[in-house]
This record gives C-alpha cells, structure tokens and sequence, in this order.
C-alpha cells in the first residue's frame, strides 16, 4: 500500500504531456474557444461556483486563484480556504495556460441537481465538438445512475455529428444490461447516435470474459476514433463521466477491493464480490483519458467528498479520489461541497447583488 498525493501525475501521463505538447496545444486552444463561447452564453445565469481550480479558463470566475489551489495541490490538498485579495489584474487563465499545460484540476459547485445536469451536458457538447473538429470522432464513456439520466438534456444539442461519436461503458452487470438501456432510453437514441456506437458489454455469466471482450471492443476502434497510450497501451478516452457513491467507489471500482489494488495492467476487469457482479474500466484506463469528469451530489455525500479532496489517504481507500486524469473536473451540488474547506467562502447570497 502506498500513500496518494494528490496532483503527482501517473508515468503514462506526464510522459503523454511532454509527447503531445504541440497537439494538446491546439486542441485546449480550440476547447478555450468554445468555453468561453458557452460562458458568454451563461453569462449572467446564477448556479455555477468554483470552489477550487487550476483551470486554463473556461469561462469561470475562481473563488481563489489558480496559483493558490496550485501550491495547496504542492502541499496534497485538493482544495484550498478561498482568500479574500483584490483584483490584481493578472489575467490567471493566461497565466496558466502559457506556464505549460500541465492539465487542470477543477472542483466545481452547483446550487442545485438541475444546475449539475446542465452542465454535465455542456461538458459532453464541448468536448465532442471540439474532437470531431479536430479529427472527425469523439469518443466517451459514461456510468448508469442520476449521471446517465443527467444527459437527457443532450437531445437538444444542436448541429452535432452524433453518427461520429461512440458511447462506452465505466461500468455494467452483463446479464442485466442497465446502464446500456439506460444511454439509449435517456439520450443515445434521441440524439441519433447508431447503435452500433453504443458499444455494450457481452451478455455472460463470466465477468472475465465479458471484461477481455469489452478490452477487445475498445481496441477494435481505429485509433483516429479511439487513440492509443504510447507509454501505457491503453485506450485514450476524449472524456469519461463518473458518478461517486457514498462509499467513495466509482464504476464498480469499490474501497480496498481488488479491482482499487489491481496492478495486471487490464483496461476492464471483472468484479466478482457478493451482489456486485460486473465489469468496470479499470482506474489506469480511467486515468489515461484526456478528461474525466465526477459527479457528486447530496449531503450523505460531503463527507466522503471532503476526505477525497483534502486527506492523505492510501491507494485504493477511496476510489474516487484515486481519479487523476489530465485534466479532472470534480462536479458538486452544494450539499455536496458544504464540508470543504472553501465552501465556507462561497458568497451564497452573491448572485442576487
């Protein structure tokens, strides 16, 4: 068992960072450019608050700088007290995304569920018109639960290739096929994704099996639709949705279980515990996408939160905090966030001035 720090970037990672300097470049450029389009459509619209970010600039306003959430990230902490300062002029998002692109780490809260759910869709819209723009595909991976049902507001996004987009699985019981009937029922089929994108997992009773076949599934792609890790080997996913339960765990990723220990290198693992038999994406997989995004909402949940953001804790403790993409986006609703150390320098009342 090792000790997690928060921010130290897995070997895969940093060596993908200094390989891809040129094309990350141009794709957050691109990114930045539709943000802050969405951002000026926001504009004025109350329920978004950053707790903490080291963000290049997507059209938010930081409740503390990213220099400050930057050092508490030197120090492991993955959220930091909000410190009242005037408006030095510093441009931060410049400052950021010219000191190198080292990824960003961004924790979000929302006033309400709805909010959440909004954004979660601008989320999935961004990025997918930023990767088929760039190479013609966009490629994603979502959970079942509240954040599956979130994306129904998808169906409205306007003047997008959905027929370029393929849709995989974080987790899923094979013989019950929920979060796949879920996609479809939400969103999948209503935004005219093929069902041929929507990659399922293989009906079986044996979770390796269905674990190799959904690896294979992934693999299958071209690698304009679904790149291929140099140093890891794995799957690069565009964007990758999680929900966190109250235990912390993420997919069927569950504290101190074998799949939070797992060294085989697997990119989908069988999990075989007693009334949680299914696949899950293994969290290397998890960690090599270029995005990640984690939804949690609820007050039975703030706890769990705050121990994920702000403790030390050993590999495979908390599942969710585990998660350490290239660029991680933590989504909460207040309830959620109303433990964290910054939350209470959040001006609640701020939007009605």
């Amino acid at each position: 068992m090792t000790t997690r720090v928060r921010g130290e970037p897995s070997r895969s990672t940093a060596a993908r960072r200094a390989r891809d300097d040129d094309d990350v470049l141009r794709r957050r450029a691109l990114e930045r450019e539709l943000a802050e389009k969405r951002a000026r459509e926001r504009d004025g619209t109350p329920g978004r608050r950053a707790v903490g970010t080291t963000t290049r600039g997507r059209g938010r306003t930081p409740l503390s700088s990213p220099r400050d959430v930057a050092r508490a990230r030197e120090r492991r902490a993955c959220a930091t007290r909000a410190v009242e300062r005037e408006d030095d002029g510093v441009d931060w998002s410049r400052e950021m995304t010219e000191a190198g692109e080292d990824g960003e780490f961004v924790v979000e809260a929302f006033d309400t569920s709805d909010e959440l759910a909004r954004a979660l869709c601008l989320e999935v819209e961004e990025n997918a018109r930023g990767c088929l723009e760039e190479r013609g595909a966009f490629t994603m991976a979502i959970p079942g639960g509240s954040v599956a049902k979130a994306l129904k507001g998808l169906a409205e996004a306007k003047d997008l290739d959905w027929e370029k987009v393929h849709v995989f699985f974080v987790n899923e019981r094979p013989g019950e096929q929920k979060c796949a009937k879920l996609a479809v029922e939400t969103w999948t089929e209503a935004c005219g994704i093929p069902e041929a994108n929507v990659h399922r997992v293989m009906e079986t009773g044996d979770m390796e099996l269905a674990a190799a076949e959904y690896e294979r599934q992934m693999r299958t792609l071209d690698e304009s639709q679904l790149p291929i890790d140099e140093e890891n080997g794995m799957p690069v996913f565009d964007l990758i949705l999680l929900g966190m339960g109250a235990d912390g765990h993420v997919g069927s990723i569950y504290p101190n279980s074998p799949a939070a220990n797992d060294e085989s290198g697997a990119c989908v693992l069988g999990v075989n515990m007693p009334s949680k038999v299914s696949v899950t994406m293994s969290m290397p997989l998890i960690n090599t996408a270029d995005r990640v995004v984690l939804a949690a909402t609820g007050s039975e949940k703030a706890e769990i939160v705050r121990a994920s953001l702000e403790d030390e804790l050993e590999w495979g403790e908390i599942p969710g905090s585990m998660v350490d993409a290239f660029s991680t986006i933590w989504f909460l609703d207040l309830a959620a966030a109303s433990l964290l150390s910054a939350y209470e320098d959040i001006d609640i009342d701020g939007d009605e001035d």
